[in-house]
């Protein structure tokens, strides 16, 4: 039996959204890459996501009916929302100061693997011998391609990768520690009160340890106009697009577009910042993407036909 108009309508919209939110994460990680030179990696986080969040609370406030949150849920997603919108997105910041974007997108990519070891080493998932072959196909696909020399254009790009993989983790806990808050209250309103809440430990640590009103926040035209490219279509809409694509499709669908994110921050990398394409990093790219696709995988439950006489 086909899939009916309005079923097949809704999946369409779906990975549409799930494509564009994928796709401008890994412009974001170039943006990234090209600004950070020029600031601090708290500032820049910290105006980004602060941007991001009041934009999208705007909208909240507009369309949706403002939720109450529980008084013992309240810590649980601060704690969650300093991880997620203040650690995350330092380390990101951080790594890209050190590594290529290339390499950057390829970690990024390897979100959904990591989630789901930490999902059941927390016992929230159920770790199957297939999900362990990706696991292990996607690490093999990473030493590949972090095993490329890029010393003349990141002479310390390990170090990055590090702080790009502490980065994932952070990400990952979010996944993983979530999922009954957003349940509970909505994509969009748990969204935005824990982004308030990381922005607001950016805030105050880049005003202790940085100096984001006499320096960290000097750009041209050319960064200002990147800023705005993180805040709004790397920052807002990103988001907005993920929350849209989990209303359509089933989280499953939406991990399998993640590998748009490293094909985005390849290709987009080799323009702006005349990143090489190399045989590792596409290898490498196949084998994770690989990996997100032997994870997903659901076999189909066949059902016997009683033979007729």
């Amino acid at each position: 039996m086909s899939a009916s108009p309005i079923n097949l309508k809704t999946t369409l919209w779906g990975i549409f959204w799930a494509c564009l939110s994928t796709s401008l994460g890994g412009t974001t990680v170039v943006f990234t890459r090209m600004i950070i030179e020029d600031t601090e990696p708290l500032s820049l986080t910290a105006i980004r996501y602060g941007g991001a969040a009041i934009i999208l609370l705007g909208f909240m406030v507009a369309k949706i009916r403002l939720p109450i949150f529980a008084r013992k849920d309240l810590v649980a997603l601060s704690l969650i929302g300093a991880v997620m919108f203040a650690a995350f997105p330092f380390f990101m910041a951080t790594a890209l100061a050190d590594t290529t974007a290339a390499r950057g997108g390829l970690l990024f990519a390897t979100m959904p693997l990591i989630t789901m070891s930490m999902a059941a080493l927390f016992g929230v998932e159920r770790l199957t011998p297939l999900k362990v072959v990706a696991v292990l196909t996607a690490i093999f696909g990473t030493m590949i391609a972090l095993g490329e020399n890029v010393e003349d254009i990141a002479p310390h790009a390990l170090r990055g990768d590090m702080y790009m993989f502490l980065g994932m983790l952070c990400a990952s806990s979010f996944n993983v520690f979530s999922g009954k808050y957003l349940v509970r209250y909505g994509n969009l309103p748990v969204m935005i009160f824990t982004m308030l809440i990381g922005v607001s430990v950016l805030f105050i640590l880049a005003m202790i340890i940085e100096n984001p009103f006499s320096g960290s926040l000097e750009f041209d035209l050319t960064g200002w106009f990147i800023v705005f490219l993180l805040t709004v279509p790397g920052g807002a809409l990103m988001m907005f697009s993920w929350g849209q694509a989990l209303q359509r499709i089933t989280p499953t669908q939406a991990a399998i577009t993640v590998g748009l994110n490293p094909v985005t921050a390849i290709f987009l990398a080799a323009w702006l910042l005349f990143e090489p394409i190399t045989a590792r990093v596409v290898i490498g790219f196949f084998l994770i993407f690989a990996a997100i696709l032997l994870a997903n995988y659901r076999q189909r439950r066949t059902v016997a036909v009683p033979a007729r006489d």
